[in-house]
This record gives structure tokens, C-alpha cells and sequence, in this order.
């Protein structure tokens, strides 16, 4: 509870995003992520090459006594799934779905997924009249610093994306799990630098002011 009111805390003060608040809300009422689910192979695959070693213990799969699904069908839109390229070192996915047109949508909830809320419901053994949350507007886009242009050679000249992929991935630039490596990964796109530009300086002609007039006498 004492964690739970932690997270609502900062919600508040603006220090977590409302998907990463309820994201860790429902690991505090006692569930793991999905993509650790002990079947999660039947439908993801795990590219381990593409994993930081460091996070290689946010893919384990976690045991059947440890867990329960209250058999539910394995949920690509639930919060508690991360995104196709959690924890990258090289900005290439992490994981991919079996239906390859999953792979966009893991790690993309703003809200509870209806399983979620069913599996919560369950295991809390709450009525079945329980009003389910509506849904959030879509997200605002995070605003683009402004475009600062220099003539003094800095680290800014290194501005780029280092992968083709960053214009799937805007809407986490600033997430709370995914911001290192977007800003690692996609820095242009995501606005977190500014492409090096050379000021353009028009050439004026000086004239000799004598030469404009006819010297009589």
C-alpha cells in the first residue's frame, strides 16, 4: 500500500508518466510482467543478441507456482508488456511477436488492458459489476526543443539517429523505461539534440562611395 501511494504521489507531482504509475501499481497488487509469463515463447520471441546484459533478468520467465494468469490468453495489449526494444544496445528490437503485427502494439498501452482488469478483478475475487476505466485521450506528443544553430563546432555535429527505426518508436521518447536508449538511439527524432547548421551570411559588395558620383571641377 505504503508503494502504491509512492507512485500516485509522483503521479501528482508530474514525476512519472500515468502508463509507468499503473505499470508499477500493478506489480505492487502482485503481478509480473507478461512477457515473463511461463508461455511466453508460444507467442514472442526473445532476441537475446540485442539485449543489454545487464537487463537479461527482465526476460526471465517466471514459474507457474510463483504466478497465475487466471487462464487468460497471453495479452499483447496489457501494461504490464514491454516494448519491442526494451533494453537495446543496439537499437534493434528485443523481442518480436508471433503475429508480427503484435510486435508494434506490445509495450504501447496508455491504460489497463480489459485482461488486465479481469485478472485483478479475479484475484481479488471483486464483483463482476465492477465499472471498467474509460479510455485516456490519446497522448500529446512531447514538445521539440527549439532549434539552436551554431557556427561553433560542439557535439551537436554528432546530431543523428542510429537506427531506421526510430520513427516507430516517437511515442517513447520520453518514457520512464525507454528514454536511455531513445535518446541513445533516435537523439534527432526524439528532439534531444540539434542538427549542427552553418549560418548563411549574404556577401555585400562594398563600394567605393566616390566611384558612385561624377567628380565635376
Amino acid at each position: 500500500m505504503a508503494l502504491s501511494i509512492l507512485f500516485l504521489y509522483l503521479v501528482l507531482l508530474d514525476q512519472f508518466q500515468y502508463d509507468t504509475a499503473i505499470h508499477e501499481l500493478m506489480h505492487s497488487v502482485g503481478f509480473y510482467h507478461e512477457h515473463e509469463r511461463w508461455d511466453r515463447d508460444n507467442h514472442i520471441t526473445i532476441l537475446w543478441q540485442n539485449i543489454d546484459k545487464e537487463a537479461y533478468d527482465q526476460f526471465g520467465k517466471v514459474d507457474l507456482t510463483e504466478s497465475s494468469y487466471y487462464g487468460q490468453m497471453y495479452d499483447y495489449f496489457s501494461i504490464m508488456h514491454y516494448d519491442s526494444l526494451a533494453f537495446s544496445k543496439n537499437g534493434f528490437e528485443t523481442m518480436v511477436a508471433k503475429r508480427p503485427e503484435m510486435t508494434a502494439v506490445i509495450g504501447s498501452a496508455i491504460d489497463f488492458s480489459p485482461t488486465d482488469v479481469l485478472k485483478m478483478n479475479l484475484m481479488y475475487q471483486c464483483g463482476q459489476n465492477v465499472v471498467e476505466p474509460q479510455p485516456l485521450p490519446p497522448p500529446q506528443p512531447p514538445p521539440v526543443p527549439p532549434m539552436i544553430f551554431s557556427s561553433i563546432p560542439e557535439t551537436e555535429e554528432d546530431c543523428h539517429d542510429k537506427t531506421n527505426l526510430c520513427w516507430r518508436w516517437l511515442g517513447r521518447c520520453k518514457s520512464f523505461f525507454f528514454e536511455k536508449i531513445m535518446k541513445e538511439f533516435c537523439a534527432l527524432s526524439c528532439g534531444y539534440c540539434s542538427p549542427m547548421l552553418t549560418p548563411f551570411v549574404a556577401k555585400t559588395e562594398v563600394r567605393n562611395p566616390s566611384s558612385s558620383y561624377l567628380q565635376l571641377g
